[in-house]
């Protein structure tokens, strides 16, 4: 199987908000790959559906998706390989998603060594995973831990060419971090370096990092007591966290947050 095809198809089907069309695509070739018992291309194929029931909070699936994967690459002697590093990324994604934060620390950990394990300590997928491990920590109320992953994320990407789009991810968690110190002013600043990257170049909005961002600053505005600018952050987030992952969890979320702006704007007026 032409797993370049594969995943060019994807990403077209993707770019152009083809959601739906994306879904079967990704079936259909599944159960090629199934019939032909191409276990290597299985692997990226359980991936890209474990990662598709993710954005829509479909986590049960996910993990289904993922664990086939993990079960597969076993069965190829490819533990340790860069592919089994991406698939507990991916895993431990999920499981954080999902509010299973232990394991999903357990998860990038394993991940972490793996990839060290193949010389990719200076690798952009380092930093990446980086920060989910600060995002983890974070939701498990560790922040130094957390702040530490965040600088070594950071010290990473600033020797990595074209690395705005991580940056620009790490300055939204970095943000979160402080906002859960109460340190709005450093996360105001911070979530206006993320804004200001993506606004800069618009293909990085993607994976709903843009709609991470805006959704956060929009909190600062709520606490600023700015009701007005919260909510149309709110607006602009709803748009585009619905364009890519429909009306998922994080939709909801800020959904309700949008319905509180807009209620203490009403009694302000």
């Amino acid at each position: 199987m032409d797993l370049n095809k594969f995943f060019y198809d994807l990403d077209e089907f993707i770019e152009k908000g083809m959601t739906e069309e994306a879904v079967h695509y990704v079936q259909q070739t599944m159960e090629e790959a199934e019939k032909a018992g191409d276990k290597q291309a299985l692997v990226a194929i359980y991936n890209e559906a474990g990662s598709i029931c993710r954005d829509f909070s479909k986590y049960s699936e996910a993990e289904t998706y993922y664990l086939e994967a993990l079960k597969l690459i076993d069965e190829v002697g490819a533990s340790g390989s860069e592919s089994h590093g991406t698939t507990m990324i991916n895993y431990g994604t999920c499981l954080g998603n999902s509010g299973r934060y232990e394991e999903a620390a357990e998860a990038f950990g394993k991940a972490a060594s793996i990839l060290a394990s193949l010389g990719m300590v200076d690798d952009y997928r380092m930093a990446a995973l980086y920060n989910n491990m600060s995002w983890v920590a974070q939701e498990q109320g560790k922040l130094e831990d957390a702040g530490e992953y965040l600088s070594k994320a950071l010290l990473l990407l600033k020797a990595i060419p074209e690395s705005e789009g991580e940056q620009a991810a790490s300055y939204t968690n970095l943000a979160n971090l402080y906002w859960a110190q109460g340190l709005l002013d450093e996360a105001k600043v911070t979530l206006l370096k993320a804004v200001n990257i993506y606004k800069e170049q618009e293909f990085l909005k993607g994976e709903g990092r843009y709609a991470a961002a805006i959704s956060a600053l929009a909190n600062i505005y709520f606490s600023e007591g700015d009701y007005e600018k919260c909510a149309i952050l709110c607006r602009e987030a709803l748009q585009e966290i619905e364009k890519e992952f429909g009306r998922n969890d994080a939709w909801n979320v800020v959904s309700d947050n949008l319905a509180e702006a807009e209620a203490k704007a009403k009694e302000n007026k």
